[in-house]
Order: structure tokens, then sequence, then C-alpha cells
């Protein structure tokens, strides 16, 4: 008994090959679902935004939904699901001068038998029984036909007078590529497919081709060294502000004109001018998704003052001189700077970035020590900076 269990349970065992098989095909099928459920969505709005640019009826006029039918193997959920949308869309859009209403009347299958036979049809379909069971002349229906042929997507939209010769009063007719991407759109917004497309493409390319950045940036300079060092300046604290442009929304390639102001009371004030050119290093257009790194260089000419700017000369200064020169009282320096660096953008909207800076004026004093030195350009300046741009 027990082996003739066993056998069986085995033959009715499922065959894992088979059983994986099945589960890949059932999520074949339900991916075609959603993009089928997402391409029919996109063709009601396309016909409720053409509704309201071009209204069939010049006042609001009641509109019985006759039918949604929908293709063969997706089933009535897809059909309610249509009937939802094609209702919440037609709301939001009042232009449209269509008004849904509720009859029972029209929609229920009804039996009639005469003295000529017995007929069996929907309200909508015989508008003599209608008159009949009381429903007002002169309604119109309205009836969603989607078809799918080939690789596109069918919609046949038609208004119909319930009237007994059944005019139709209106029709319509979309189609879109099942492997084309459905737009999603605001239902309280409708917009054509191009002015979607555009919409999308500006979000993604953000506020433009102008940006007005704000910076806060930290310069450091390097310590000198050697037997006659003198004394490097404190560190300068920047707010900057300007503005920001590109040739194309893509900003790969960006320009910005800044104006700077440094103030630590007691210690040094200064003014700043400065022009930057960036080059985005991380793809052909900046990113919504992931960081953007630039590159970028510039140019700057700062005039500072105050006692924490006596440093910016070119003879050894030292701190005893600092502490005891009666005609360091308001020392003011005039100086050019050349710096290059990188920012990471996130969004175009904050931005963190770093370079080194030298001072043409200052390369032989002995104030200044060197970051960094390439050939014969040497870098006495360190900054580090966020940028908020709006």
């Amino acid at each position: 008994m027990i082996p003739w269990l066993l056998s069986l349970s085995l033959a009715f065992a499922a065959d894992p090959a088979e059983e994986a098989q099945r589960v890949e095909l059932e999520r074949a099928r339900a991916q075609v679902a959603d993009q089928v459920h997402l391409a029919v969505f996109d063709l009601i709005d396309e016909l409720v935004y053409r509704l309201s640019q071009e209204p069939v009826f010049s006042s609001p006029t009641p509109v019985v939904l006759a039918g949604v039918s929908v293709p063969v193997g997706l089933g009535t959920g897809l059909q309610a699901l249509m009937e939802n949308h094609l209702a919440g869309v037609m709301l939001a859009n009042p232009e449209t001068n269509l008004r849904l209403v509720h009859c029972p009347q029209c929609t229920a299958v009804v039996v009639r038998s005469s003295a000529k036979g017995t007929v069996v049809s929907r309200g909508v379909d015989d508008p003599a029984l209608l008159a009949e069971l009381g429903v007002e002349a002169g309604r119109h229906a309205l009836f969603i036909d989607v078809e799918a042929e080939g690789a596109f997507l069918v919609l046949r939209a038609r208004l119909t007078e319930l009237s007994a010769e059944l005019p139709i009063v209106w029709s319509h007719t979309l189609s879109t590529s099942t492997a084309t991407p459905a737009l999603l759109r605001d239902p309280t917004a409708l917009k054509s497919a191009e002015e979607a497309r555009a919409e999308y493409l500006n979000v993604l390319n953000g506020q433009g081709a102008v940006v007005i950045p704000a910076r806060v940036n930290v310069r450091t300079y390097a310590l000198p060294e050697g037997d006659n060092a003198g004394t490097a300046p404190p560190p300068f604290i920047w707010l900057q502000t300007g503005v920001e442009l590109s040739p194309t929304v893509a900003r790969r390639w960006t320009s910005s004109m800044m104006l700077g102001y440094a103030l630590i009371p007691q210690a040094y004030q200064g003014l700043m001018a400065q022009a930057r050119i960036s080059r985005l290093v991380t793809g052909q257009a900046r990113s919504l998704t992931h960081p953007d790194l630039y590159l970028f260089g510039g140019l700057s000419l700062s005039t500072v003052w105050g006692p924490g700017t006596a440093s910016f000369r070119n003879n050894t200064l030292t701190l005893d001189e600092i502490l005891t020169d009666t005609n360091l009282d308001e020392p003011r320096a005039t100086f050019g700077a050349v710096h290059v660096g990188a920012e990471l953008r996130l969004g175009n909207r904050v931005g963190f970035g770093f370079f080194l800076e030298t001072l043409p004026s200052f390369t032989s004093s002995r104030n200044f020590g060197r970051y960094a030195t390439l050939g014969p350009i040497e870098a006495h300046s360190l900054g580090a900076e966020v940028a908020f741009c709006f």
C-alpha cells in the first residue's frame, strides 16, 4: 500500500523546470498587462484632452457611458479600471461639456415580449423601450472600444443619440504602439503629448540655462617653510553670489560671474570679483538621479584690508613685526588669483567643491607656502565650498 501511495505522490509532484517556466510566464504576462493598462490610460487621457480642446457640445450635456470593451484575455478588471479612470479624468476636466450620468435602464438587459416576438436588448440599443420606461428623449450614449491590432492598441470612441435611428453624432479613433512608453499625465491639468514631453524634458533639464548660485567657501593658505619664513594669512571665509549661465539646458558647459564679501570683525574685510568656467565630466547632460561632477577653472580679483591682511605682501613678515609695526593699523592688498578644482552637484541644487589657487603676485613672498607645485605653477591656497542654486 505504501509503495503505491509513494508512486502516486511522485506522479502528481510538480516538475521543477515546468514550475520555473510557469512562474516566468506569469511574470511576463503581468508585465505585459501592466504596460497595456498604462497604454490604455494614456489613450483615455488623450481622448479627454482632445474633447476639452474641441468640445462636441456647446453646453454641459448628460451622457451615459453605455459600454467599454477591452481586448480578449485582459478580463473585466481592465474594463472597470477604464471606466473609473475615464470618469475621474472627465470630472477633472469639465470643459469637455460631457457630464457622465447614471442610467440603470440604459445599461440593463431587458426582455420585451409582444405579438411580433421576444426581444432581449439593452436600453441603449432600443430607444423605444427607453421611452416606455420613462427615460427622457435626446440623451446621448458614449461607447469606448479598445482593441489590440498587432503591436498597436486602438481606441475607438463614438457618441450616439438615443433616438429611433440611433445616429452617431461624433466619433474618434486613437492608436498607440505597445512598445512606446505611456505618458502619465495629471488629470487636473491635461496636456497634449507634445506638451507633456516638453514639460518632462524641462524637469529633467532643471531650471534652464540661468541659475543663481549662492556660495560659502573657505580659503586656507599654506604655511611658509624655511629659516626666513614669514607668517601666512589667516583662513578667509567668503560669501558669494552672482549668476551662472549655460549655452544649453543640458548644462554640459557653464560659466559663472560672482561677487563675494568676507568679514571677520577686527580681523579683515574683503571684496572679490570672480569668473569661472565649468565642464561636466560624468555625462553628456546633467542628471536628476545621480550626482554630477564638474571640473572648473577661473580667475578672481580681490581687495582685502584689516589687521589680518598684513601677510599679503612680498617682503618677509614675522609675527613680532605684525604686533610691533605701527604702520600696519590698516593694511590693504589687491591681488589676482587663478584657481582650478572640482564640484559635485546634486540635482543642480546643492554643490560641494574644492579647489587649489595660485597667487601670481606673491610667488616670491616668504609669507606663503605651497600646497602643491605643478611645473612653474604653485598652489598657495586650498579652498572648500558649498553652493546652493536657485
